[in-house]
């Protein structure tokens, strides 16, 4: 069967979509199945179209293969039902949409499986888990210095990566490192990689910085150079950002909410993320040591296993 990746989304604005479909290619190239590109043209050739978010494609002839990432917006978090109505309204359209137009459904991992085969049992049939994996361009090896100073970084950081949202909990983390002694604070800057214009201008801390966009290879020298990666999510589908700092070889402490245990496995310290108290215990514990441990990322994800997973797929659709 001829299988084309929905490419779409780079067409616009980069997103983590864009970061799913270079994934996808790799792996396929890493099993050896060929595939081509769709970027939204009248007419697709290939028997399969798959596509990395939950847009389905219009043109007619192939087999529509979508993806639900999660169900993030009825997970447990502090924003209330009312403050979130708006992203499970828009949650609970696109399950109708995927009801009515996908021939299957991509996902990445079997919570976020078992949660949207509870959230909309209608679904439960057309999902399939197709994991994610740590990119190859993050590896273990020596900081880049100057690559960091050019670009106002410090070392031996606290590390955020990912987008400033309520479900990320950016916030817990803010407030977890505020309460940790203010030399501990100054030899420890906390690092978030995120646009927030509006977020940067209400924080006082000269040991709190925002990088806005970096490109991968900063953010390489920046996972090899932190002190600690942290991701405090309330709730995420896989989370990429703490399996790519495990293998540029960064320490990291996890949420131990939703997927990230069953992503993540023994590689991390957990946290609950609803505990400020839990976590400043943890980042002072780990932050007040020289010997953090070996940084490894569980080698059950990896490129192979995904491409293997995209063959099963196509088998099955035959």
């Amino acid at each position: 069967m001829k299988l084309a990746f929905d490419a779409r989304c780079n067409n616009g604005k980069t997103s983590s979509f864009n970061r799913v479909l270079e994934l996808w290619k790799n792996a396929a190239h890493s099993v050896e199945l060929d595939f081509s590109e769709w970027h939204g043209d009248d007419y697709c050739n290939a028997d399969v179209l798959m596509s990395p978010n939950s847009d389905i494609a219009t043109v007619q002839g192939p087999i529509k293969v979508a993806t639900l990432h999660d169900v993030n917006p009825i997970q447990p978090q502090p924003s209330s039902w009312i403050r979130r109505a708006p992203a499970i309204h828009a949650l609970n359209k696109t399950a109708r949409n995927l009801q009515l137009n996908a021939d299957h459904i991509i996902t990445g991992c079997d919570f976020a499986k078992q949660s949207i085969s509870k959230a909309f049992p209608a679904l439960a049939n057309k999902l399939f888990v197709v994991p994610h994996y740590p990119s190859p361009a993050f590896s273990r090896g020596e900081v880049n210095q100057q690559l960091l100073q050019q670009h106002g970084l410090p070392e031996n950081c606290v590390l955020f990566v990912s987008a400033i949202r309520k479900h990320k909990n950016w916030s817990g983390l803010l407030d977890a490192w505020s309460a940790l002694p203010l030399e501990m604070q100054r030899a420890h800057p906390l690092v978030f990689v995120a646009s927030a214009k509006k977020v940067r201008r209400k924080i006082k801390s000269p040991h709190v910085l925002f990088t806005e966009h970096i490109t991968d290879e900063v953010l390489l020298h920046l996972y090899r150079s932190a002190k600690i990666m942290v991701f405090p999510s309330f709730a995420e589908g896989f989370g990429l950002p703490p399996l790519e700092a495990l293998a540029s070889g960064c320490k990291v402490i996890s949420s131990n909410a939703t997927c990230l245990p069953e992503v993540l496995g023994d590689s991390v310290d957990y946290f609950d993320p609803f505990s400020t108290e839990q976590l400043t215990t943890l980042l002072s514990q780990h932050l007040g040591t020289n010997d953090l441990g070996d940084a490894q990322a569980s080698p059950q994800w990896s490129a192979e296993l995904t491409g293997n997973k995209l063959k099963e797929l196509l088998n099955y659709i035959k």
